[in-house]
């Protein structure tokens, strides 16, 4: 990221006539979307144009040299949402609520504590490139792929409630927050290290803490952990990127509790991401595959398994042309609970009811396309026009985010773009 450096020097020497020298960065940038989205479900939500910001953030950034090739460091992210959103968006935001942490830093590599985009996450986005992950007009990969995202979250929080649908079974309803069937993530509470670049290969790995053992009762099984690892490759004009995240505890089958899915109590999920991208000339080109598995009761599972193509071309000077395609199969496994937007193979997923359970898991996948073309005004400023359309098989229900989806159908954005980094 461009940004606008103000260096703060502070020198002080104490006993020593070494110099230590703090250095304080602001920066960010903004990102600005008018667009019409297009849901095609009049039951839920009109068709309409929308203004409003793409993660907007601005960062401060500090470090001190400590001597013998140690530093220590600290970042603070925050979300610049109210520009256009106003009050409510202001409310909904906070400082450091995007990537920001501390740390200390040397020949060691990274080691840091905060709210971070964890490994797993980083080799998407070197998948996905200037493609939205999940926001409603560029975005869809993730959540194909990846089943939507957590952004600044922490291990997912469990509340038994009343439930009448299904008291007569178990009395009791499981909710659970935080996004569970997510392996998008932005964890907080989380430990991290990123090793230095060793001809290229360098390694990141993540682990959350378990702040959220102090609401639960000893007796409980329960203790939910998220662990990340990532290797990745540069080298000229070749990346290779594997990223692996599990989830112990999560508990996704929960959310929207079924008898099924309340009687659950522990579990992992699991998913592996692959990228491989090639770059010459002004060309760009990434292919990402991602497979996920998520254990819904003591002895099923849902499997999930997607990949997407990502391309930019710089044509000549300021004009490129970009381009994204992503689809998620059918799902697998001997689940009969649904996670999220991912359909099990209980009756009750099929269309009309009633088919047997091995094929009601099919026609459960979707379809993501998008184009889009830049014009660079600057080093620091760009304008941006795109399409994109998610289409569903005739079981899924995959949404751009901003309405419900209809089953079988399809959501379009068309619109404008303006970004710009300091």
């Amino acid at each position: 990221m461009n940004k606008k450096v103000i260096a703060l020097a502070v020198a002080g020497a104490l006993t020593a006539p070494a110099v230590a020298l703090a250095q304080v960065q602001i920066g960010g940038s903004i990102t600005a979307f008018y667009y019409q989205h297009k849901p095609e479900n009049p039951s839920t939500g009109q068709s309409g144009d929308i203004l409003e910001l793409s993660e907007p953030e601005m960062y401060i950034r500090g470090s001190e040299k400590l001597g013998g090739g140690l530093e220590v460091w600290f970042q603070c992210t925050s979300s610049l949402d109210g520009i256009v959103g106003g009050a409510s968006a202001v409310a909904n935001s906070g400082w450091c609520a995007r990537n920001s942490g501390i740390g200390m830093r040397g020949g060691f590599g990274n080691f840091f504590v905060g709210n971070w985009d964890q490994p797993q996450k980083l080799v998407f986005n070197a998948g996905r490139g200037w493609w939205g992950g999940t926001n409603a007009f560029t975005g869809g990969s993730a959540v194909l792929l990846n089943g939507g995202s957590a952004s600044g979250t922490a291990n997912p929080v469990q509340t038994v409630v009343a439930s009448a649908a299904i008291a007569a079974a178990t009395g009791a309803a499981t909710t659970i927050t935080n996004n569970p069937g997510t392996f998008f993530r932005r964890q907080a509470n989380s430990l991290n290290y990123h090793s230095p670049n060793w001809g290229g290969f360098s390694l990141q790995a993540g682990y959350s803490a378990n702040n959220e053992s102090t609401g639960i009762p000893e007796a409980s099984s329960l203790t939910p952990r998220m662990y990340s690892l990532a290797g990745q490759f540069r080298s000229g004009p070749i990346y290779v990127g594997v990223g692996y995240e599990g989830h112990t505890d999560y508990n996704p089958a929960n959310v929207g509790s079924g008898t099924a899915a309340a009687a659950y109590n522990g579990g992992d999920d699991t998913n592996i991401t692959a990228v491989v991208g090639f770059q010459m000339a002004g060309f760009s080109v990434r292919a990402l595959y991602s497979k996920s598995e998520y254990e819904t009761t003591n002895s099923t599972s849902l499997d999930v398994d997607g990949y997407g193509i990502f391309a930019d071309w710089n044509i000549s000077g300021p004009h490129t042309l970009r381009l994204q395609a992503a689809e998620v199969s059918d799902t697998s496994g001997s689940s009969t609970v649904s996670v999220g937007s991912y359909k099990g193979s209980a009756a009750s997923t099929c269309a009309g009811g009633g088919a047997s359970a091995t094929s009601c898991a099919s026609d459960t996948g979707a379809k993501l396309y998008g184009l889009a073309y830049s014009y660079a005004l600057s080093k620091r400023t760009m304008v941006s026009a795109a399409y994109t359309v998610i289409d569903n098989d005739s079981k899924a229900a995959f949404s751009k985010g901003k309405t419900a989806a209809t089953s079988g159908g399809k959501q379009t954005t068309t619109g404008l773009i303006l970004q710009h980094r300091f």
